[in-house]
């Protein structure tokens, strides 16, 4: 019920085309929706009243990609400046399980962070953010 990064497939869709990510170091997800509990001050209540929190606040999805292609660099840079909506997927190739960030924006522009001669000159950082996502188990 875990996804393995080596399992994986990572991409993004635009336009009804699906864009692979040949190889990815990581992807960091944040979730900002919790459910809290909260009562009155007099604390007569003893169970609370259940409510959500962050509900405004998009989940954010950080993907760190080695060896970008120039022609999909380019096309996320276009995407971004665009403000079109992509969705972001990661697919377990085991089983079919699924994370998919539907109707999301590339929320920074990708860039290159690192400068120097070792392997992680070679990445670049992804930011998809979207409040439609969906994990799917089927193991």
């Amino acid at each position: 019920m875990q996804f393995k990064i080596y399992d994986c497939d990572f991409g993004f869709t635009y336009n009804n085309t699906n864009y692979d990510f040949t190889h990815v170091n990581s992807v960091t997800v944040e979730d900002p929706e919790t459910t809290s509990l909260t009562r009155g001050a007099n604390a007569g209540n003893t169970t609370g009243i259940v409510y959500t929190e962050g509900l405004r606040e998009p989940k954010k999805f950080e993907v760190n990609v080695v060896d970008l292609p120039k022609a999909v660099f380019d096309l996320l840079k276009t995407i971004y400046k665009a403000r079109s909506r992509v969705d972001f997927y990661v697919v377990d190739r085991t089983d079919g399980s699924s994370k998919i960030a539907k109707n999301g924006v590339v929320a920074q522009q990708p860039q290159q962070l690192t400068i120097d001669e070792t392997a992680d000159s070679m990445n670049v950082l992804l930011r998809f953010h979207s409040f439609d996502v969906e994990e799917i188990h089927k193991s």
